[in-house]
């Protein structure tokens, strides 16, 4: 998958998060690693299963949330007061009667409990998977693996991909497993947990990383072969069939063609240049690099059809007065949408923001020049060059840098439940200095009650969308009950 030169990124943007969900995305060739031992948190102890007969993904919608996982890398996150209210804030929407897996250092056990107890949650409801404090986790954990369970056994697993490069995540399944009645095992497929979406009859897999699968089978990467006379399409279908859903058919969303987006732009407004940073969180065939930053599964209406919606810049700019660009990249939501709806899938397109920050730094076109120099071979900072040259901008001149981050609430926690009722949970930010935003908040909360959901306001997300996830990306959905 390309992604864009993170020594560039932080050279031009060194204030940016550190622990960006888009970073360590980008594959390598590497080995493989074994897992580890299976020891039940339950009373019993659930003996390995050698290979799953029938794995079957955990829903994304159906069903009311029984268990979920949350990784919690440290509290209170580098002084991040603002995530640790927006956990909060999660933690005490959840019905009470859910149970946790918790990922956490151990130093952080009591701190977080109280999140938890505090609001009236037990804390015999919650399994602990204790890490040591000199092992690197985001609380992006849950993209390095997808949850299933084996329908012919009733056993549950974490599903990983074959690589998984980000800071220490690859480990967290093998902590769970060891802590845990949870298997983890491990697939010759590339996927990551944000990028798919469990729907009913069908589940969405991103198509960046259904492209690099086929990619990584072809340089042998992957331990796959192709029978003669096999197209390797359906090598792959067969391989996901096999390891991940035998229950649904994949739905591979994204664009036919690549999206052609420099991951900078120069561009000028009155007397100002202005170095755009607008690929952080773009795919090669999809607008944001992950599903779940832009679909939101809904479910099936009376007369059995299933619905979705999907994100649209286009609306975002209309409720905030904003101008539409060419890299918000409209044309590829409204490809995908369209590919949804020819499938018989009712598609509801809801505003997203591509939201533009200056972030108080400028940086000398001289310097931009002597990094297009040091780095011949990228094209993102030699586009940008030849943005700001046409435009006028010389050696002595500065271009002020405005960073573009997604704030989107297609990024939330769905329950269709037929005990519960339907419930959603949305992240907000109107708040502090982004009181505009809260337009969209309302507009979203007015959206998913329309459709019969009770809507739950979660508190402030800004710092998750500028590190390019919100609500969905930092839990993990492992059982579900009627």
């Amino acid at each position: 998958m390309h992604m864009i030169n993170q020594s560039i990124f932080f050279a031009i943007h060194p204030d940016a998060p550190k622990d960006m969900r888009i970073f360590g995305d980008k594959l390598k060739k590497s080995g493989t690693r074994g897992a580890s031992s299976s020891v039940g948190f339950e009373t019993k102890e659930l003996q390995p299963t050698p290979g799953l007969q029938i794995p079957e993904l955990i829903s994304s919608y159906k069903g009311g949330i029984d268990t979920i996982l949350f990784a919690f890398p440290s509290i209170p996150f580098s002084g991040d007061s603002e995530r640790t209210l927006a956990y909060q804030s999660l933690i005490k929407e959840l019905r009470i009667g859910t149970n946790f897996i918790i990922v956490h250092y151990k130093t952080d056990r009591a701190v977080i409990e109280k999140w938890f107890t505090s609001i009236g949650h037990d804390s015999q409801s919650i399994s602990w998977v204790p890490i040591p404090n000199y092992v690197d986790f985001t609380d992006w954990a849950e993209d390095a693996y997808v949850a299933l369970k084996d329908a012919h056994d009733d056993t549950y697993y974490l599903m990983e991909p074959w690589e998984f490069p980000r800071s220490g995540d690859q480990l967290i399944a093998d902590s769970i497993e060891e802590y845990t009645s949870l298997h983890a095992s491990q697939a010759p497929l590339i996927f990551q947990g944000g990028n798919c979406l469990v729907a009913d009859d069908f589940w969405i897999l991103g198509k960046d990383y259904y492209q690099d699968t086929i990619n990584l089978i072809q340089d042998q990467t992957l331990p796959l072969r192709s029978n003669p006379g096999q197209k390797l399409e359906d090598l792959v279908r067969q391989s996901f069939y096999d390891y991940v859903d035998k229950k649904r058919p994949m739905f591979v969303a994204g664009t036919k063609k690549k999206i052609p987006l420099a991951a900078y732009v120069g561009t000028q407004e009155a007397d100002k240049f202005i170095l755009d940073i607008v690929g952080a969180g773009t795919g090669p065939y999809q607008p944001i690099f992950h599903v779940d930053m832009f679909i939101s599964l809904i479910g099936k209406n009376k007369k059995g059809q299933f619905e979705i919606m999907v994100g649209s810049p286009e609306l975002g700019n209309e409720l905030l007065g904003l101008p539409n660009r060419a890299h918000n990249l409209q044309e590829a939501y409204d490809e995908i949408a369209r590919s949804f709806a020819k499938q018989g899938v009712i598609v509801h397109r809801n505003p997203l923001i591509h939201y533009p920050e200056f972030t108080g730094r400028r940086i000398a076109v001289k310097h931009l020049q002597n990094l297009a120099l040091q780095n011949p071979e990228d094209q993102d900072v030699n586009s940008l060059m030849k943005d700001l040259l046409s435009l006028g901008a010389r050696e002595n001149d500065v271009a002020d840098v405005r960073n573009w981050h997604h704030i989107t609430c297609n990024n939330c926690l769905v329950e269709n439940s037929k005990n519960y009722g339907k419930h959603v949970y949305l992240p907000t930010f109107g708040h502090g200095e982004y009181t505009e935003l809260k337009v969209l908040d309302e507009h979203m909360k007015a959206m998913w009650e329309g459709l019969d959901f009770t809507v739950h306001q979660l508190g402030d997300f800004n710092s998750f969308a500028k590190r390019q996830g919100v609500v969905h990306c930092i839990s993990k959905y492992i059982k579900r009950s009627d």
